[in-house]
């Protein structure tokens, strides 16, 4: 697999996800394994999810090495967040973490596919 393959795969994850009402995304192929993903998914209730992902592809594997996706209500407000920034050294997961209203958790790696998966339990419910 390639950077150019993967994002393709993000592609139709998005197309085929039924609560995304409309989605636009970027990629900038830094070269055949190495790509920067960005882009933004409108949700069936109004909520918005924005994303980064830098990926390097190593042996067939897909390393996000940065990622952000942020879902927030449709007047701007946080609802989830999850990202590695290294900046909360206190949490036991660290870089990778969680924000939510009340604060800042810990979260496994995570990618774009678990995040839409999550999505859809809270939407679909």
């Amino acid at each position: 697999m390639n950077a150019r393959e993967y994002y393709s795969q993000i592609e139709t994850t998005i197309n085929d996800c039924p609560i995304v009402t409309h989605f636009s995304t970027e990629f900038d192929e830094i070269d055949q394994f190495v790509g920067y993903f960005k882009g933004k998914l409108d949700l069936m209730d109004g909520s918005i999810l924005r994303f980064i992902e830098f990926i390097e592809i190593e042996n067939e594997i897909v390393n996000c090495l940065k990622y952000k996706y942020h879902w927030q209500s449709k007047n701007g407000e946080l609802i989830e967040r999850w990202d590695n920034v290294p900046h909360h050294r206190e949490i036991d997961t660290f870089p990778h973490h969680k924000h939510d209203n009340k604060g800042v958790y810990s979260s496994s790696n995570v990618d774009l596919k678990t995040i839409i998966d999550h999505l859809m339990d809270k939407l679909l419910i």
